[in-house]
């Protein structure tokens, strides 16, 4: 199915002028020219090391039919239809812009600083469960370039859009906000991420309050309201408020909560109470979980639907992933990302998971900290040194800070810090046993994977 109507559309809506329409309408938008396939249109971004402008013969040669430019291009087949724009990621935001515009469907925003990958893909879930047709962001295409894309990923069929709006720069959720016109916006809690760029907590608030400030008065804002700082702004807010939460003045609240390893908690909302399980560990799950529960409770399913939904989920990649291994002994994957406030929840709930196995923590730098790194990680060596593990490996160039903090917390069981990944995948090898669990935490530049991969394809 084409994304637009025709070539003098698609430039009126991208802003541009049409220097020649293509052989064929796009069926896809793309801004890498190694994923372009027959059909795509490319748009020509530049970047920091690249512009996309070096490669148009190259996606024309793999069958794109045109791209977006801002300079004119030579010795392209008069085939490949090209739209001229002042600057390419501006004109790639105005037709996502447009052509979110053009469709009636309920687009429902997701931020925070930790659990909006999870949180997003449970909303999904559990409205697809209630019969919607739902479109969700693909993976974490939540940034500035990310968004447009999956906005153009929209069709007339879809009744729902589940956006994850993420945050590099202040002013960044707003932007996001102004091109998906959510009706809904849901915030997952303040933590310790990006603090290289906002600051301090209240920076990252701001930031991400930005969502809840971009609704209208008919609009609804699902608040994490065990999170203080979200707790506190909730009253400033010009929508309507839902929380979620743990405490008992949440309108849509969890109790009896059990680990096991798997989790299971009982749903709260208006009275009415209803048991749930997870098939994925961790007490920030169930705030995810609650999230995702109010959201589809007030989008009209009802408690007894939800609830049976919920074991069906499967975690996104490297997000609390469980992978069983041959001779018994189990890994939880949760490797995607990592900030202090994501890392101790995650240690934590892998510690109550798993009470009668041995367990051996891999944990991997924490980016983005500013000149909280060096303090953050010596509390990162304290907090493994706390906890009943039988051993822990960390990997990344912050390895003395987490040494020294463990060697001051008087930890007991065996430490391997060190920056050289095959170092700390030959320490886990000398621990693994059959009957061993095994938790990996760390940022995305960590490569936790060529730890645990090598395991996992045995």
């Amino acid at each position: 199915m084409s994304l637009i109507e025709s070539w003098p559309a698609l430039a009126e809506r991208a802003g541009g002028r049409l220097i020649r329409a293509g052989g064929g309408l796009p069926t896809r938008v793309v801004t890498d020219s190694r994923s372009v396939r027959p059909g795509d249109f490319f748009v020509a971004l530049k970047g920091e090391r690249q512009d996309g402008h070096d490669f148009l013969k190259d996606v024309a040669a793999r069958g794109a039919v045109g791209a977006l430019v801002d300079h004119a291009a030579d010795g392209l087949p008069e085939t490949f239809g090209l739209v001229r724009v002042d600057d390419t990621l501006a004109g790639l935001q105005a037709w996502a812009r447009a052509h979110r515009q053009k469709l009636n469907l309920r687009v429902i925003g997701v931020t925070g600083s930790n659990g909006k990958t999870t949180t997003k893909e449970m909303i999904a879930h559990l409205l697809r469960a209630g019969g919607k047709s739902v479109h969700a962001t693909r993976g974490n295409l939540n940034s500035q370039v990310g968004l447009p894309l999956s906005l153009l990923e929209l069709r007339p069929e879809h009744t729902h859009a589940v956006i994850e709006m993420g945050a590099s720069a202040k002013g960044d959720i707003a932007r996001l906000a102004a091109l998906a016109r959510p009706g809904i916006g849901v915030l997952t809690g303040i933590g310790r991420a990006h603090l290289q760029t906002f600051g301090s907590l209240d920076g990252v608030a701001r930031a991400k309050w930005e969502l809840v400030e971009a609704l209208t008065s008919e609009d609804l804002a699902f608040l994490n309201i065990d999170d203080p700082r979200l707790a506190e702004r909730r009253k400033s807010a010009a929508c309507s408020v839902v929380t979620y939460g743990r405490d008992e003045s949440a309108n849509v609240r969890a109790v009896n909560i059990r680990q096991d390893p798997h989790t299971a908690f009982d749903l709260v909302v208006a009275g009415a109470r209803r048991a749930v399980r997870l098939p994925v560990p961790g007490l920030f799950n169930v705030t995810n979980a609650l999230a995702a529960a109010a959201v589809a409770l007030w989008e009209r399913m009802n408690l007894i639907d939800v609830a049976a939904a919920f074991p069906s989920f499967a975690p996104p990649a490297q997000r609390m992933q469980m992978k069983r291994r041959p001779d018994g002994s189990l890994f939880l994957i949760d490797a995607y990302n990592a900030n202090p406030d994501s890392m101790a929840a995650g240690l934590d709930s892998f510690v109550a998971a798993f009470p009668h196995w041995p367990r051996v923590a891999v944990v991997g730098s924490m980016l983005e900290l500013g000149e909280s790194a060096e303090a953050e990680h010596r509390a990162l060596g304290e907090k493994l040194a706390a906890l009943p593990l039988d051993a822990a490996v960390f990997v990344g160039p912050e390895h003395a800070w987490v040494r020294e903090g463990y060697a001051r917390a008087g930890g007991k069981a065996p430490l391997t810090a060190t920056e050289d990944r095959a170092a700390a995948r030959d320490a886990l090898a000398k621990v693994l046993t059959p009957d061993t669990s095994v938790f990996f935490k760390g940022s995305r530049g960590a490569r936790l994977e060529e730890i645990y991969e090598p395991f996992i394809k045995e």
